[in-house]
């Protein structure tokens, strides 16, 4: 059931982007990142669901409904690696310098998705789904101009692995979506 409902979302971001057949990569990327964090922030009810139901039906405790709830003791913390389609992907912050007047990156050599440390807001969401997105594409081999149907079934496989398989990655994503008014990536704040 919320491998049938991200699908529903993932079509449904698509469509309201007008991202279809012949777009590229980079606009399947952004539909997707900015399509989750407004459906989330829009229909908060319907998000709270669909972490119940990834709290449900995952094998392990992963509780994704206490995060989007804000029934944490702490805020999650953005993890230094996780697995996209059974490879590792580093995240890492970069400093303004390093950023070369984007928010972040994806760098498929080194599989590393990089993030502006000055991001927040819903702003850290966009970018933070936009780069792992990026490492989704790339570890299921997609061409810059694959077929629409490849790019959802990329989304829909890697995104549902990612919060399968990487617990403390979903936590802070959906963290992150869920507060935007306190999602910073600066340490303690």
């Amino acid at each position: 059931m919320a491998e049938a409902f991200l699908e529903c979302v993932i079509r449904l971001t698509h469509f309201s982007k007008g991202c279809q057949q012949g777009c590229v990569e980079e606009a399947y990327t952004h539909s997707f990142a900015t399509g989750m964090v407004e459906f989330a922030q829009r229909n908060p009810q319907a998000w709270i669901w669909f972490n119940l139901l990834l709290t449900e039906h995952l094998a392990s405790d992963v509780r994704y409904d206490r995060v989007v709830l804000g029934r944490v003791p702490q805020q999650p913390v953005m993890p230094k690696r996780i697995l996209v389609a059974g490879h590792p992907v580093t995240l890492r912050r970069i400093s303004k310098s390093e950023t070369g007047n984007a928010f972040g990156w994806y760098h498929g050599a080194k599989q590393e998705a990089q993030l502006y440390c000055g991001l927040t807001g819903s702003n850290l969401a966009v970018v933070a789904l936009h780069e792992l997105t990026h490492a989704v594409h790339h570890m299921y081999d997609l061409k810059k101009r694959d077929t629409h149907r490849a790019f959802r079934q990329a989304q829909l496989k890697g995104w549902l692995g990612i919060m399968s398989h990487n617990p403390s990655a979903w936590r802070w994503l959906a963290w992150v979506i869920s507060f935007p008014l306190k999602a910073t990536l600066v340490p303690n704040s």
